[in-house]
């Protein structure tokens, strides 16, 4: 039996509606902090083994100024001024590509602070995580709350071997809390990495059997009274003893949502 997903211009215009109030809030949060940050730039040198940290203020024509080891916060505060108006530039063609309706085909943000090197680096907080330090922590938030159990089923097995293929991070049987139902455990929770959009994926395995099929559909209900729906939070699979799980038609599936 067939995976199913819905993308369609409404999930796009949901997905854009979510994308875009996260970004006007980082923008608001950007504004905010531009507006206390110090005048001028920070200029790093290298002489040998030592590095040289000078405060530059062309507005007001003033030589640079050698900044040393008792002026560590201005020197933390201009790289940080920097970082931020690079990624308020960035923010603000995201959002005004998103007001004008284009595809959500953007550059990955996080590489700004990624495009930095040592030892500016290590000055700047980023605002958007690395990839790499996003997966880890997704990981182990996700992971806190695992069953710790290995796969129960043939089936779960299939998509177990498909999320590794792609490369996609997921975490088996994670507890989620619906509410009105109760505590749950659906099967896996991944992540698209590109969006870093959370998607839980719930794989109904005996649907010819009229029980197992009228409690699968009462909890998928509850799923989607709290907020979860297919091809924007949450993936579903499908299978029944004539019509098993099709591996092709799965991994078309995580393929569209979670890369």
């Amino acid at each position: 039996m067939n995976s199913f997903a819905y993308p369609s211009f409404l999930t796009f215009q949901s997905q854009a509606a979510e994308e875009l109030a996260k970004l006007r809030a980082l923008l608001a949060d950007l504004e905010k902090d531009l507006s206390h940050a110090p005048p001028g730039y920070l200029c790093i040198t290298k002489k040998g083994s030592r590095t040289w940290y000078y405060h530059r203020d062309d507005a007001s024509g003033a030589r640079p100024r050698y900044l040393g080891e008792k002026d560590q916060f201005l020197r933390s505060a201009l790289a940080q001024k920097s970082y931020d108006l690079r990624l308020k530039r960035a923010v603000l063609e995201q959002i005004g590509q998103l007001e004008r309706g284009l595809a959500l085909n953007f550059k990955d943000l996080s590489t700004i602070y990624d495009q930095y090197e040592e030892p500016r680096r290590s000055l700047v907080e980023p605002r958007i995580l690395p990839t790499d330090l996003y997966i880890k922590q997704w990981l182990a938030e996700y992971g806190a709350s695992a069953s710790g159990d290995r796969h129960k089923s043939k089936s779960e097995y299939i998509l177990i071997t498909l999320y590794k293929s792609l490369g996609v991070p997921f975490i088996y049987e994670p507890r989620l809390y619906l509410e009105g139902y109760g505590s749950v455990r659906p099967d896996f929770v991944a992540l698209n990495v590109r969006t870093r959009q959370t998607f839980y994926h719930e794989h109904f395995g005996k649907m010819d059997d009229p029980d197992y099929c009228r409690t699968a559909l009462a909890k998928l209900e509850d799923y989607h009274r709290n907020g979860f729906r297919e091809g924007i939070n949450f993936i579903v699979t499908m299978e029944s003893s004539l019509h098993p799980l099709e591996p092709a038609d799965a991994e078309s599936t995580l393929r569209a949502l979670l890369l």
